[in-house]
């Protein structure tokens, strides 16, 4: 009698596939800087991995630096955020007074619903996603609890021979300048990303 194992468990040779660089395809996007005093800025952009039946969330977040008249200065979400949208082929961006626009001008009432318009992938019942992107998914440490959780890193990369070697690139340099520290210990809940939204990623 074969040996009886969940869909997706663990790799062939033993590791959990789910990690590392990932096929993956952005399914919906989410806005909940409204649930936090701090965060100018909280998408929440889900993405299916390949053979793994559970989603895993991009978290876009943070505060902007600001002027005493109220105007953005600068902030560090700010690039990701545009390097993630980049990745996804998205132009639109926020103006001066933190106002999300398209890149004409154009005012966007609400930034969920034109990513989930424009940047989402659409997954009919019981097909399978587009997986488009490749992305990098790792354990994150809580410093506050000591425990680790798993992360998607915000940037994503074509899903061909070019985009892996660049993500894997992008990946060394992080890791190599401070910005990207995975954590030894073991995730307590494998399947979610839980890290505190208070931490942040800088994309350089």
């Amino acid at each position: 009698m074969a040996l009886f194992k969940p869909k997706g468990a663990m790799s062939d040779g033993g590791g959990n596939k789910f990690m590392g660089v990932c096929e993956m395809a952005v399914i919906s996007f989410e806005d909940k800087s409204a649930d936090f005093d701090w965060a100018d800025i909280f998408i929440v952009a889900t993405v299916a991995i390949k053979d793994s039946e559970y989603n895993r969330d991009i978290k876009i977040r943070g505060s902007f630096d600001k002027d005493a008249k109220g105007n953005i200065t600068g902030g560090s979400v700010l690039n990701r955020m545009y390097k993630f949208f980049g990745d996804i082929g998205c132009s639109a961006g926020v103006n001066v007074k933190g106002e999300w626009e398209t890149e004409d001008g154009t005012k966007i009432k609400d930034i969920a619903k034109y990513l989930n318009d424009n940047h989402a992938m659409t997954v009919l019942p019981g097909a399978e996603p587009d997986l488009t992107h490749v992305g990098y998914v790792y354990k994150e440490e809580n410093k506050k609890t000591g425990k680790a959780y798993n992360t998607v890193h915000y940037r994503l990369f074509p899903n061909n021979s070019n985009g892996k070697v660049d993500l894997a690139s992008h990946v060394k340099w992080m890791k190599t300048n401070g910005y990207l520290k995975e954590a030894t210990v073991t995730a307590t809940r494998p399947t979610q990303q839980t890290a505190l939204p208070e931490t942040v990623e800088d994309a350089l």
